[in-house]
């Protein structure tokens, strides 16, 4: 049985509010949660399922999980926060800051916050990994 929570958020800036459901305990094939495609701008072929967030009562960090197709990339990008990644289908050269390394299933990686960093799929399939980040503006 799920138990629902219903928060209430005041943003101050703005003087509005708007009410949040926080679920309690969250159990689905991840599958069942919408994709979207990744746009910033120089991603290719890479899509995002945003797994657990605020909005089921994790406070403190976000797991997703990238689809990346063969020959696409995330973006190049920095950012003041870490990432954790946990490799699941498929093989990817990772680049953080000057270092690049070749992944596959079952690595894991760390990118330390500030760093260039992106996964760029070098392989004949789907790239698959869960990324978990801190919650940031």
């Amino acid at each position: 049985m799920l138990a629902w929570r219903v928060g209430l958020v005041l943003n101050t800036a703005l003087f509005s509010c708007e009410y949040v459901i926080y679920m309690g305990f969250k159990a689905l094939h991840y599958s069942e949660v919408k994709v979207d495609e990744v746009n910033e701008c120089s991603a290719e072929g890479a899509k995002v399922r945003w797994l657990i967030t605020k909005n089921d009562g994790a406070d403190h960090f976000a797991m997703r999980c990238f689809e990346i197709a063969p020959g696409g990339h995330s973006p190049h990008h920095s950012h003041k926060w870490e990432h954790e990644v946990f490799i699941l289908d498929g093989e990817c050269l990772v680049v953080c800051g000057d270092q690049r390394k070749k992944v596959g299933p079952n690595y894991v990686v760390f990118i330390p916050p500030n760093e260039m960093h992106h996964f760029r799929n070098e392989g004949t399939e789907v790239l698959r990994f869960l990324c978990l980040v801190p919650h940031h503006e």
